[in-house]
């Protein structure tokens, strides 16, 4: 019986070596995801070839107060958030919005960047000018984002799905579409590049970005909101603001 006993103790604690710890990743490489097609937040540097912007900035500040390297992952919006939500990536920065039916998939960290929703047109457009002006009106949206929702409960608007939120921009510079929804810093970058689009109306949404790890992360969560506090307390995210946001 002790020599059962020693031996049921052994494989338990080898088992315990080998075994991954409960409340995920939490030292070494960790596998972070993000769409890379949402400037200035995510995006290809063309010349480089480098993934760049706010969020890589501000996750990169992250984990080196962490103590946590990271592997990037570029990959597209919806296997990027199927791929948190069945644990293929410890964590995923990309503009996500936190809302309720994504907190019941995932997990978020605490909010690090509040945007809206709104709407961009041509500038020689002057028959929208606000949600109530979209009636009957092709509106381009990354398919499965907030700015998808918000069109879609916008009586009488067409919501045209792109894979790629620059996809529909072409649209709308090639007069395919009436307009595109979507976050307010992304559409200010564009407003920014071409001078025949402009914003129109009032931001139609309040939202908070965060950080999403799949469910049962919380010892990475902890780590995580931890060296955010100390990244927003030293003025970094100001710091990003002012480098990717402001014109």
């Amino acid at each position: 019986m002790k020599r059962l006993f020693w031996l049921f103790l052994a494989v338990v604690l080898v088992t315990g070596l080998i075994l991954p710890g409960c409340g995920g990743q939490t030292s070494g490489k960790i596998r972070v995801a993000t769409d890379a097609t949402w400037p200035p937040f995510e995006f290809v540097d063309t010349a480089t070839g480098a993934i760049v912007g706010f969020d890589i900035d501000l996750f990169n500040a992250i984990a080196e107060k962490a103590g946590l390297e990271v592997e990037w992952i570029n990959v597209e919006w919806d296997p990027l958030l199927a791929g948190v939500a069945q644990g293929t990536y410890d964590a995923a920065i990309s503009s996500i919005t936190i809302r309720e039916d994504r907190m019941a998939q995932m997990d978020f960290s605490d909010p690090y960047y509040v945007a809206g929703q709104v709407i961009v047109v041509r500038t020689a457009n002057t028959t929208i000018t606000g949600p109530g002006t979209l009636s009957g009106k092709s509106v381009g949206v990354q398919t499965g984002t907030t700015g998808d929702y918000e069109v879609q409960d916008i009586a009488g608007a067409s919501a045209v799905g792109y894979d790629e939120i620059g996809m529909a921009f072409v649209a709308l510079l090639n007069n395919q579409i009436d307009a595109v929804v979507c976050d307010t810093p992304v559409a200010s970058g564009y407003v920014a590049r071409y001078n025949t689009l402009k914003t129109v109306g009032d931001v139609l949404t309040t939202e908070e970005y965060g950080i999403a790890m799949p469910k049962g992360s919380s010892e990475l969560m902890a780590k995580i909101n931890a060296a955010l506090a100390e990244v927003k307390a030293e003025g970094i995210i100001d710091q990003l603001v002012q480098k990717w946001l402001v014109n």
